[in-house]
């Protein structure tokens, strides 16, 4: 949802409740494609010591912090804090001159806590748009040791074999508030090809992981 302004760009607020007033139609409100996105591997051998890396670069593109609107419309966010301090809402009142010279600013006072509908009715989600997200982020690393032929030569099984760490996901650098922009809103209901990139409504973040094996040559 956006919010419904005038001809000069100003938000409109009701002269009754001194919300600001949405339209009742869905509009696009954002860009979720990236500007570009770059992957980055390599890999270095040390002796018989082995490592590589995959670093995932994105520039650009928006992301809808649904989680965060949630908590707020609810009163559990961080932004809800301030509820106790009244207020005016910035734009100006929809009374019949809001798109003439001399549009009438808003000046009603709303103090939220005495305001519940502040917070279920009092925004747009425009609002919780977060926009040109970058991150830089470490999808994998592995470092690996290749065992001696000596010690390969005693069983007659392998040819050579080697031992080797992973870990994925374990860092990113971002500028977005939430969890994890890599979102995707997506889910079994999904159907017609929608997409959900860049809806991040109670996502659950990449989890960091670490795992061993063993690779064998036979």
């Amino acid at each position: 949802n956006r919010y419904q302004r005038n001809t000069n760009g100003d938000i409109l607020i009701s002269a009754t409740t001194g919300l600001p007033l949405r339209l009742a139609d869905y509009t696009p409100v954002a860009d979720r494609q990236p500007d570009f996105t770059v992957g980055l591997q390599n890999s270095f051998q040390i002796g018989d010591f082995g490592i590589s890396f995959l670093l995932d670069i994105r520039r650009g593109g928006d992301v809808w912090n649904g989680t965060e609107q949630f908590l707020y419309s609810r009163g559990r966010s961080l932004k809800t804090l301030d509820r106790e301090t009244p207020r005016i809402v910035r734009g100006v009142l929809a009374d019949g001159l809001q798109n003439t010279s001399n549009p009438t600013p808003n000046n009603i006072v709303i103090t939220p806590l005495f305001r519940s509908d502040f917070y279920t009715a009092g925004f747009a989600e425009e609002d919780f748009i977060e926009r040109d997200i970058h991150w830089v982020r470490l999808r994998d690393v592995t470092l690996s040791y290749k065992l001696s032929d000596k010690l390969v030569k005693k069983q007659r099984i392998f040819k050579s074999a080697s031992v080797f760490v992973t870990g994925t996901d374990l860092f990113i650098i971002t500028n977005y508030s939430g969890a994890d922009p890599s979102a995707n809103a997506n889910n079994v209901s999904s159907r017609g090809g929608i997409g959900g990139i860049g809806m991040d409504f109670g996502n659950i973040p990449n989890p960091r992981g670490l795992s061993l094996g063993l690779r064998c040559t036979f």
